[in-house]
C-alpha cells in the first residue's frame, strides 16, 4: 500500500506540474512549486518508510502518519482539481500507518503519530500562507493579483515593471 501511494503521488505531481505549466496562468507566487514539492516530500517521506534501516523502522509510523496528515489537508484544499488521487494517497498512507503502530506502545505511538500528521499539515497551511506572499515580479508589464491567505489574511498586490506594490487587508 506504501508503494501504491508514493506512486500515486508521484504521478499526481507530474501530472500537476504538466497541468499548470499548460495553463499558462500569470502566477506571481511560489505557491505551484511549493505544492509540487511539498507532495514529492511527502512522497520521499513514505518511500523511506520502506527502507529496513534500523532508524527507519523505528520512524516508520511517524514516517507514515506525517504525510497521511499532510496529504489529507492538501487533498481537500486541492478538492476540485487534483484532490481525489491525493485523498487516495492519504488514506493509504493512514492505513499503512495505523499498522505500523507497535502493539505493546501503541497510545504513545499514536500520539507520536498525531503529532506528526498535525505537524505535516501545520508546515503545508504555513507554506502555502508563505508561499502566496513571495510574489515575483517580471522585468517588463504589468500584473496583479491576490489571495484570501489561509491565515495571515487577505492580500493584494500589483506588478509594474519589476516594481512590487503590495497591500494587506485586515
Amino acid at each position: 500500500m506504501t508503494g501504491a501511494a508514493v506512486a500515486i503521488l508521484l504521478v499526481t505531481d507530474v501530472l500537476y506540474i504538466v497541468l499548470i505549466t499548460g495553463q499558462q496562468a500569470s502566477d506571481n507566487t511560489l505557491t505551484v512549486p511549493f505544492v509540487a514539492g511539498y507532495m514529492l516530500l511527502m512522497a520521499i517521506l513514505l518511500a523511506l518508510s520502506l527502507r529496513p534501516h534500523p532508524r527507519l523502522v523505528a520512524l516508520r509510523t511517524v514516517l507514515r502518519a506525517g504525510p497521511a496528515g499532510g496529504l489529507l489537508l492538501l487533498g481537500t484544499l486541492a478538492a476540485f482539481s487534483i484532490g481525489l488521487p491525493i485523498l487516495i494517497a492519504a488514506a493509504l498512507a493512514f492505513v499503512v500507518a495505523g499498522r505500523s503502530l507497535p502493539r505493546a506502545r501503541w497510545k504513545a505511538s499514536a500520539a507520536i503519530a498525531l503529532v506528526a500528521a498535525i505537524g505535516a499539515a501545520t508546515i503545508l497551511v504555513g507554506g502555502i500562507d508563505l508561499s502566496q506572499r513571495l510574489i515575483i515580479c517580471p522585468a517588463h508589464g504589468t500584473s496583479g493579483g491576490g489571495g484570501s491567505g489561509l491565515v495571515s489574511g487577505p492580500y493584494h498586490y500589483e506588478c509594474v515593471n519589476g516594481v512590487l506594490t503590495y497591500h494587506s487587508r485586515s
